[in-house]
């Protein structure tokens, strides 16, 4: 029988004791990813989840999440969402309350209010900075117009997907958050703040069923961080679940589905967290000479252990 566990990128590591204590206790892997979640949505640290997240071209910062069950394939996500503080507790109760899979803007914002979740400023003192440095280079002033007809000059005068491709892989950041509980139930739960200084409006994968997050307790749970247009592109959560279904390893699965991120012949980078019905886990990057790292920790264990994960290059 295996031990409940949780398992984290690197940025969920010093918060899966939250999850750890939740399956510790009996309770679900649906309520032990979103309670590690949240605490790295609430981490002011992390620029690229939650508060303290790299806002958009406007300044605005725009949050998407999503969250999965493996027992039922039901599954809650948002996307473009504002001035709330937990989107992954939002696309919780999407999964939970609404008929549909997936709410953006200002409806996401609606149906938050209408379940009371925890509204809050989004902002910290080196998001405004990185956004205030970024105008001034863009610009070479240091004012920001709030007509947006800044932002429709810029796209004129340096081409959006020109600047983007110069965007290091750094820019974007997302927190992968899995479980499987007592009663082998699997779950899976993804937060961003986003590509840094995104377009308004985009959706990356990781309010994407399917291309950033998908799990299912007869294989087990995958999801992505990285250029999220990758993954979108190649449905690469949902491929990962089926890889295992056909019967390979978890590193073999990776290895697949990295090498079809590489034949999209795309600039940016992709990174996949998966872990199977058996209790196996990897971590996998696109990224030359980068070290792939991900988390594991059981509900006995008194602290997370650090994985290494794979580098598949092309």
């Amino acid at each position: 029988m295996i031990q409940p566990f949780i398992i984290g990128t690197r940025n969920a590591g010093a918060f899966l004791h939250a999850g750890a204590a939740i399956l510790g206790q009996g309770g679900s892997a649906l309520d032990a990813v979103e309670a590690t979640t949240r605490l790295v949505e609430d981490n002011p640290e992390d620029t690229s989840v939650g508060t303290g997240g790299i806002p958009n071209l406007l300044g605005v910062p725009e949050l998407d999440a999503s969250i999965m069950c493996g027992r039922t394939l039901r599954s809650g996500a948002v996307g473009a969402i504002k001035g709330f503080k937990h989107p992954i507790s939002v696309a919780r109760r999407v999964l939970e309350e609404c008929p549909h899979v997936l709410l953006v803007a200002e409806g996401a914002e609606r149906f938050a209010r209408m379940m009371g979740c925890e509204a809050g400023d989004l902002e910290t003192e080196t998001s405004r900075r990185v956004y205030r440095s970024f105008v001034a280079d863009a610009f070479e002033h240091e004012g920001i117009d709030e007509s947006q007809a800044w932002v429709v000059e810029y796209v004129r005068s340096q081409g959006l997907r020109e600047w983007y491709a110069r965007l290091a892989d750094d820019h974007h950041g997302t927190v992968n958050v899995q479980a499987m509980d007592a009663d082998g139930n699997v779950a899976c739960a993804v937060s961003t703040s986003g590509t840094a200084l995104k377009f308004p409006g985009r959706l990356g994968d990781s309010p994407i069923i399917g291309a950033g997050n998908y799990c299912d307790n007869r294989y087990g749970a995958a999801a992505c961080t990285g250029r999220g247009e990758l993954s979108m592109r190649a449905s690469t959560a949902r491929s990962l679940i089926h890889f295992l279904a056909e019967g390979l390893g978890v590193e073999a699965a990776a290895r697949r589905a990295m090498k079809d991120v590489h034949a999209l012949s795309s600039y940016g980078a992709m990174n996949c967290l998966l872990m199977d019905a058996h209790g196996n886990t990897v971590s996998a990057t696109t990224v030359s000479g980068r070290e792939s790292i991900h988390w594991f920790m059981d509900c006995h264990a008194s602290e997370p252990q650090r994985r290494v994960g794979i580098n598949v290059t092309p």
